[in-house]
């Protein structure tokens, strides 16, 4: 047999394997970019998913809480006005359907009558409140004149109203007493009523109204679990949607703010919660919404151009009828909420600032509004805004009082 030549037995030269090496790079290279490209665009997607649920989830659990604001109150009486109690947490507040503190409004501002610390910068705060499965909706009318300091009222009408039940005591112009029924029916006294929180306030038989807030399971359950009339707070802290219920904690202890025993999480990755006021203007009051702003209006007011909420607020005016026509024509809430995604990107991939919902001055395309503007902290992530306009249907049922 003839051996091969040293020639024909030859393998690949050093030249062709580091060529065919740099094309196995190149295309290792390749693959790894359209797979890290890949999964960056799965991962931005799956962000921008989770911060889209966050906002809906946020949205709903507000618009659930507000459809019920002002259950059991509405009644020109006690619009507005000043809350005595001795209950904790309670003394001193303003009643109110639903009440936007604006961004900037620290302790002690006029439009934190509350006192409650302000969440993060950019939001606002809200403030929600109603009864919890009252039956007198109007109220009862005083049988007999009720002094300050009187531990005991007479009602014409009990219907419901058993022992543990929240009431409200409250007469246009005068402070309102919030207390619970403690004895009912004593005998031989078919009208009177005993409560725990003497009255703050005298109140007379023509114009005041008790207005019962809840109704108590008999026989009566512990003092925790009695049914409560709710007072809710919604604000953003540490990046957190977050609620606190005065019934259940002091929201305007300041050391308490970063405890989820008092400011419970609702939902991650919220950045900011901003609200308008849906006034009716018309003069009379028609019933329909004709400007959203956050700004106090008088009647054929129109949004002011500088609409912080921090100059005129709503119920703000020293006098509770005023205040009460304020509140009554307040018909619902604009709010939008604006999450963040988890993931940060490399380059900036956010504008500057989001317009939240669109101007309208033309009244004829609806209610005038003027969308504010959201500063972006940070446009290296992605941001979604979810807006809703809720309806206050308890006000509206209410029209029948101008």
């Amino acid at each position: 047999m003839r051996a091969m030549s040293p020639l024909t037995s030859r393998g690949f030269s050093l030249i062709e394997l580091l060529v065919a090496l740099v094309i196995a790079m190149i295309g290792t290279i390749a693959i790894m970019q359209v797979y890290i490209s890949g999964e960056a665009g799965k991962r931005a997607l799956g962000s921008l998913g989770e911060a889209q649920s966050g906002a809906l989830v946020a949205l709903y659990q507000i618009e659930r809480e507000m459809q019920r604001a002002g259950y059991g109150f509405l009644d020109r009486q006690a619009l507005g006005c000043n809350i005595r109690s001795s209950f904790a947490g309670f003394n001193n507040l303003t009643l109110q359907p639903v009440s936007i503190v604006p961004d900037g409004a620290a302790v002690g501002h006029i439009a934190n009558r509350w006192g409650i610390p302000p969440g993060d910068p950019g939001s606002d705060m809200l403030i929600i409140s109603a009864g919890n499965g009252a039956t007198l909706i109007e109220g009862s009318r005083l049988a007999l004149a009720a002094n300050a300091g009187d531990g005991v009222i007479h009602l014409v009408n009990k219907s419901g109203i058993s022992a543990g039940a929240y009431l409200l005591i409250a007469e246009a112009g005068q402070d309102c007493t919030l207390t619970k029924a403690s004895l009912v029916n004593p005998p031989n006294v078919d009208d009177q009523v005993q409560v725990q929180t003497p009255m703050f306030a005298g109140y007379s038989t023509d114009n005041a109204r008790v207005m019962q807030l809840t109704v108590p399971p008999q026989p009566l359950p512990p003092p925790s679990s009695q049914p409560k009339p709710s007072f809710v707070v919604y604000t953003v802290r540490n990046g957190m949607l977050t609620r606190c219920d005065f019934t259940a904690s002091n929201c305007a202890d300041a050391g308490a703010i970063n405890n989820p025993q008092v400011w419970t999480p609702v939902a991650n990755d919220v950045v900011a919660l901003v609200a308008q006021y849906g006034f009716d203007t018309s003069t009379p009051a028609d019933g329909v919404v004709d400007a959203f702003c956050k700004t106090r209006l008088t009647p054929g007011g129109s949004c002011p151009g500088s609409d912080t909420g921090l100059t005129d607020a709503p119920g703000s005016d020293a006098d509770q009828t005023v205040r009460a026509e304020d509140w009554s024509r307040v018909l619902a809430i604009q709010l939008a909420v604006v999450t963040r995604s988890g993931q940060a990107e490399k380059d900036p991939v956010s504008p500057v600032t989001l317009k939240l919902w669109p101007d309208n001055a033309n009244a004829a395309d609806g209610p005038l509004t003027q969308g504010p503007v959201w500063n972006v902290p940070d446009q290296y992530y992605r941001y979604r805004v979810a807006r809703t306009i809720v309806p206050l249907r308890n006000v509206i049922w209410q029209g029948g009082q101008r």
